[in-house]
């Protein structure tokens, strides 16, 4: 059985009460006697916690953990523009419209799955000269294809043949890798940096002879993904999509019982 100051203090505060209550005869010292005694009580309580919370000692350690992947989606965004005159709106809607056809058709052709191709509504929007009056219209309509095929979306999108011999204006053209694993990829770095953070300890508690304890907190950090061999950190974190190949890293604040 483990020794307990507080069971002392009370048995002997009990005690003096009752002394208090059931002694005939009181003199004026009594009451300072109880007073000093529960001063003293209290104080020798307060060194043991104190004592114990000394001897309680942990260990601060930081896991890290990386890994390089490939992706295995590409997202493809872009958004082709007609000009025309005044007179020339509805031609140009017609003609933009024949030429979106025309590219989800090579689209398919390809082998890109028609569940993949998200095409937008037109927009248009006037054309100002230097006086403020209209001259044209641009006429734009963006489209996004998703899909796990990245070289038939990379043969594509880095050619420009279809848009040129259609006189087709492309005012946005981004090609996005993603990773359609990434919740499973966090949790198997987190896992890594843990045990990375573990392994530090032991060998910290090795060296100094220590007994390494349980684990008694942890903290995950952001995530950085950048391309490989990048050294960008952000206190938020980071979600490159430029590269095909990306790095991933994380790390894992824990402390230790010793």
């Amino acid at each position: 059985m483990s020794f307990n100051p507080l069971w002392i203090a009370l048995i002997v505060v009990v005690l003096m009460i009752i002394w208090e209550i059931a002694g005939k005869h009181k003199s004026p010292q009594r009451g300072w006697i109880i007073a000093g005694t529960c001063f003293i009580l209290g104080m020798a309580v307060f060194g043991y916690f104190f004592q114990q919370s000394r001897q309680s000692s942990s260990l601060h350690v930081v896991g890290y953990a990386s890994k390089t992947f490939e992706s295995d989606m590409a997202k493809w965004t872009l958004s082709m523009q007609k000009n025309t005159d005044l007179g020339g709106l509805m031609n140009a809607y017609t003609t933009l419209n024949k030429d979106v056809n025309e590219f989800k058709k090579l689209l398919l052709g390809k082998g890109i799955a028609e569940k993949d191709i998200d095409i937008q509504p037109p927009t248009s929007s006037p054309v100002y000269d230097n006086s403020g009056n209209i001259t044209g219209y641009n006429v734009n309509q963006t489209l996004y294809i998703l899909s796990k095929d990245i070289p038939t979306v990379e043969s594509i999108a880095l050619d420009p043949q279809f848009f040129a011999q259609r006189s087709i204006i492309l005012i946005q053209s981004n090609l996005e890798y993603l990773y359609s694993k990434l919740p499973d990829l966090k949790k198997e770095m987190i896992g890594a940096a843990t045990e990375d953070a573990y392994a530090r300890a032991k060998e910290i508690s090795s060296a100094s002879k220590t007994h390494l304890g349980k684990l008694i907190y942890a903290r995950t950090g952001v995530f950085q993904i950048t391309e490989p061999y990048s050294t960008e950190v952000s206190d938020y974190g980071f979600y490159r999509t430029n590269t095909r190949t990306k790095s991933i890293s994380v790390t894992v604040t824990a402390d230790f019982r010793l």
